[in-house]
């Protein structure tokens, strides 16, 4: 896997703040410590699995039942949480510049069982940032095997995928090989892995234009299909599921799909961005937002009833989502030229062109600041002050 040389141990600011949440991440742990209560983190949320993961569950009852469970704890709340914020820092960098991708990575692991930033602003404003604090309300990135291991494999499998330049039988076996075991440590999230990795092998068989490329591929495909038939052929699709019409659901429609794709659009045709360079960099996130797209139209449907309350408690919520809006940042911080035919030389389209370029490249260093500020004390154990 082809390491990036912008890592944040190479960027003094960004490695400081990154140490800041170790050192968050390590108070945490003293916390449960103090409290004895690790068994918190332990838990397979949601239970209502539409395909078993069985390699989660195995690890999960090892962990529970260890006797060493302080010290694998330390693993899960101190070095798996700061290994996959590094992790997500290398996967964001792919698409935007250093800051944004450390500022991605936080938020996307900033997340709570009890609240989420947007209440911790609203706590701000009204003086009472103590709400809701307990020892229950932690970051669900601790939680094992959900997220903290899923997430974890997620990233490596991803990074290695779209940084995989050299080919060889071989290699692209073990990717297959493990692409499909991933199924087996979440179901959901091995969706997105399994069709990034054969959207490349076939990306390339289109590039090759040879016979072998696409016998290989089928090749790949049946390997992928045998891991996944037991688990396949023990699943609770076929299950009655109650259908879910509900204001989360359009909600999450619009903000995670719609949202992200019409601004794509718009700033696509502002900035005139040729569309060989969205391809070219972009390919992996469109392939993502196009399947959940249909993975929404399926349920909207009825054709199969997917809860999507279980679906975006996974990975989606953690880096999927964010991913999405790593475009828009990029085709935003483009510097805008006085195009003298198209509508994007109208004065409307100069206008909201240069808006969000002062916004998003001129004032980067304060919405940084500000906002890595703001998700390191989100982070704190404010509880120690109650």
């Amino acid at each position: 896997m082809k390491i990036n040389k912008n890592l944040f141990f190479h960027d003094k600011l960004i490695f400081n703040f990154s140490l800041f949440y170790l050192g968050i991440l390590i108070l945490w742990y003293l916390l449960f410590l103090n409290n004895g209560n690790f068994l918190l983190i332990y838990n397979l949320e949601p239970t209502n699995f539409y395909f078993e993961p069985y390699i989660s569950i195995y690890l999960l009852e090892i962990f529970k039942s260890s006797n060493f469970l302080p010290l694998l704890s330390f693993f899960n709340i101190v070095l798996f949480p700061y290994l996959i914020l590094y992790l997500l820092y290398n996967v964001y960098l792919n698409f935007v510049e250093k800051r944004y991708a450390f500022l991605l990575s936080l938020i996307s692991i900033s997340i709570f069982t009890e609240q989420n930033f947007r209440d911790f602003l609203g706590h701000i404003l009204e003086f009472n940032v103590l709400e809701n604090y307990s020892l229950i309300n932690f970051p669900l990135i601790f939680r094992f095997p959900f997220p903290s291991i899923s997430i974890l494999v997620f990233l490596l499998l991803f990074q290695f995928i779209i940084n995989n330049k050299t080919q060889s039988h071989l290699k692209n076996l073990f990717i297959t090989i493990f692409t499909s075991t991933f199924f087996y440590i979440n179901a959901l999230d091995a969706l997105f892995i399994i069709f990034l990795w054969f959207f490349v092998l076939i990306t390339k068989c289109f590039k090759t234009k040879k016979t072998s490329s696409i016998r290989e591929v089928i090749a790949y495909f049946v390997v992928n299909l045998i891991i996944l038939t037991p688990g396949l052929i023990d699943n609770s699709l076929g299950s009655d599921h109650e259908y879910l019409s509900s204001n989360n659901y359009y909600y999450n429609l619009f903000l995670y799909n719609f949202l992200p794709l019409f601004l794509s659009f718009l700033f696509f045709k502002i900035k005139r961005i040729d569309p060989y360079e969205v391809w070219f960099k972009f390919k992996f996130v469109y392939l993502f937002l196009i399947l959940e797209v249909v993975i929404n139209f399926i349920v909207y449907s009825q054709f199969f009833i997917i809860d999507l309350n279980i679906l975006n408690k996974q990975v989606l919520q953690f880096v999927i989502h964010l991913l999405y809006y790593t475009p828009i940042i990029y085709y935003i911080s483009r510097q805008s030229y006085n195009y003298r035919f198209g509508s994007e030389s109208s004065e409307l389209s100069l206008g909201i062109s240069n808006l969000f370029f002062r916004i998003f490249v001129k004032t980067k260093s304060i919405i940084f600041y500000i906002l890595i500020v703001l998700l390191l004390i989100f982070n704190f154990p404010l509880m120690i002050f109650l």
